[in-house]
Formats: C-alpha cells, structure tokens, sequence
C-alpha cells in the first residue's frame, strides 16, 4: 500500500507540475500560489473528517511545519518556471527532492535491500533522464536551475517532517500543511501594494494545480506512514516523468530518446523496490 499511494503521489504532483507551469506564467507568484493552496483545502479538509481516526494537536503543528518547507518548495519551482523553462526547473527539483529524503532516511536507519539499492539509484538516474536532463538542456538561465534545487530541498524537507505524523491522524497534517502556509501568504498580500487577484488566463491551471497537489500531499502522507521514507520519497519523485509525458501530449513538446529511456528506467527502478 506504501508503494500505491507513494506512486499516486507522483501521478498527482506531475499533473500539479505541469498545471503550475502553465500558471506560472499567466500570473504573479504569490496570488498564483495562495490559491493553489487554498484550492486544495477543498480537498483534503473532507478527507481528513472522513477518514481520521482522532485529531492531535501535535501532528497538526508537525503538518503546518511541512507545509512550510513545501510552500517553499512551490514558491522556488513557480518562481523558476517564470525564468526558464518547466521542463528544465522541475527535473532539478525532482532530482533534489528524492535525494535528500533517501539520504536523511538512511542516516536515521532505513534498512534496504541490494535490490533496492540498486532500484534507488537507477531511480534517481531516471529522475533526470526521462526529464529530459541533458547538456542542452541545461542551456538555461542558471538562476532557473538555482530556484529548481531549492525547490527541491524544500520538498525535501516536506517529506522529512511529514512522516512524523501518526498514521491515526491522517490527513490532518496535510491539512495543516496548507493551512499555515496559507496564513502567512495572506498576511504578506495584505502589505502588498496593487492588485493581488490570480489572472483569469492563470485561473483554470491554478485550480488544477491546487487539487492535483492537495491529492498528492494526502497520497504521500498515507504512504509515508506505511512505508520506508527512502523508499516513498523516491517514488513519488518520479512526478518530473509524468510532467514530460504530459507535455509531450498536451502540449505537444518532443520526447526525446533519452526521456525514453528515463521512463524505461523508472519502471525498472520501481519493479526492483516493489519486488524486494
């Protein structure tokens, strides 16, 4: 069940990367981004009454801490896909944020097998290949690279924090972790000088963003709390792939041979960790 919902979250948060980088750049970032958060509340505020067993106040606190960390993770990749191109931000942020979970969860003792060793590795190689990471790609403003490894690490700690969580108050931490977030970027709009309505052209991709994201927090967060973090955080940083697939038929951008072989690559990488 850990590997399900960890491979549900990737599907949802591709969906999520590619919706927030056709909101990107339709409208300014911290209207953009309150909504998105906003949105998903519509989401997992049902979840969290239906399906919770109780409610702490600890795990709310531990989710509302995640969720700084993620708003910050978001706030970097709509930042970078305004600077350069999606397809070049996101596979960085993806890249980052498998590994420093899997990197934090062996230290604090996640016990793996060789064979997912190994799946790991090509895992995170397949990160960036079916992204389409490549010499030329990284033709870029490097300050769109900067803002995809910080988005990365934010997601990252997103991850780290979140499986502190019981698994009895599911989801209430990824209610949280939008809630406080959304606090705090209400209180920044409210000091912000102009117009900080969302754009109508940014408006459907945003509510698609919103909900697609809230459904991979809830997702991760189910996984988390039934798996190991190396192992959940890996799958669910597949998204990059499912974004490249989506904008190779959406929007009918070329997949190139290498992005082929990332995506046999990660079938591959999650046949190896299911298995063991």
């Amino acid at each position: 069940m850990a590997i399900f919902f960890a491979f549900l979250s990737s599907i949802f948060w591709g969906f999520g990367g590619f919706f927030a980088g056709q909101a990107s750049r339709r409208g300014s970032l911290l209207p953009t981004l309150s909504l998105d958060i906003f949105i998903g509340l519509f989401v997992v505020v049902p979840l969290a009454l239906s399906i919770a067993d109780t409610f702490t106040l600890r795990d709310f606190l531990i989710g509302g801490l995640a969720g700084l960390f993620g708003m910050s993770g978001a706030a970097f990749l709509y930042a970078g896909m305004k600077k350069a191109a999606y397809v070049t931000v996101i596979p960085v942020s993806g890249v980052a944020g498998a590994l420093f979970p899997v990197l934090w969860g062996l230290v604090d003792g996640d016990s793996l097998s060789a064979l997912q060793v190994i799946g790991i590795v090509v895992g995170l190689v397949s990160i960036a290949l079916a992204s389409g990471v490549s010499p030329q790609t990284f033709k870029g403003p490097i300050v769109g690279l900067l803002d995809g490894l910080l988005a990365g690490l934010g997601f990252g700690g997103f991850y780290i924090v979140i499986e502190n969580t019981s698994s009895d108050t599911e989801p209430w931490g990824a209610v949280a972790s939008r809630v406080f977030p959304l606090i705090i970027l209400l209180l920044i709009l409210c000091f912000i000088k102009g117009s900080v309505k969302p754009s109508k052209q940014a408006f459907p991709f945003i509510v698609g963003s919103g909900l697609s994201n809230a459904c991979a927090s809830a997702c991760f967060l189910l996984a988390v709390n039934r798996g190991l973090l190396s192992i959940t955080s890996l799958l669910s940083a597949l998204y990059p792939a499912i974004t490249v697939v989506l904008a190779h038929f959406l929007i009918k951008e070329k997949m190139t041979r290498t992005q082929v072989f990332g995506v046999i690559a990660a079938i591959f990488s999650m046949a190896s960790i299911t298995v063991s």
